[in-house]
């Protein structure tokens, strides 16, 4: 039975965090209850981030 991978626990985040973590990385834990509008953690494949030029 196929299961669908866990998104990041940050709201504004698309990341999948690595196996048994509840975020994709450090910037996305430290922020912890706060609310973004657009998740700037980094990653190039989150597809909530910001567009860079």
């Amino acid at each position: 039975m196929a299961t669908t991978p866990k998104k990041c626990a940050n709201p504004a985040c698309g990341c999948i965090p690595p196996e048994k973590q509840k975020y994709c990385s450090a910037h996305c834990e430290g922020i912890g209850d706060k609310t973004e509008i657009m998740c700037t953690c980094g990653h190039d494949g989150c597809s909530h981030s910001a567009a860079r030029a």
